[in-house]
């Protein structure tokens, strides 16, 4: 009997680099829009220095 679950590995279409060039261009623009947007969020919005110089 054993003790130990054997690990599996999702298969291979299932992973981005497979994904990624199924994507059509409307796809990808979409997808490198979020991640800017999250960028500027995360990374400019969210600093003090920026947000003392916009409401100055």
């Amino acid at each position: 009997m054993p003790t130990v679950a054997q690990v599996t590995t999702a298969p291979m279409s299932l992973t981005f680099s497979n994904f990624w060039p199924s994507l059509k261009l409307p796809s990808r623009v979409e997808f490198w829009s979020y991640r800017v947007g999250a960028y500027l969020l995360l990374n400019v919005l969210d600093d003090p220095a920026w947000l003392a110089l916009m409401f100055c």
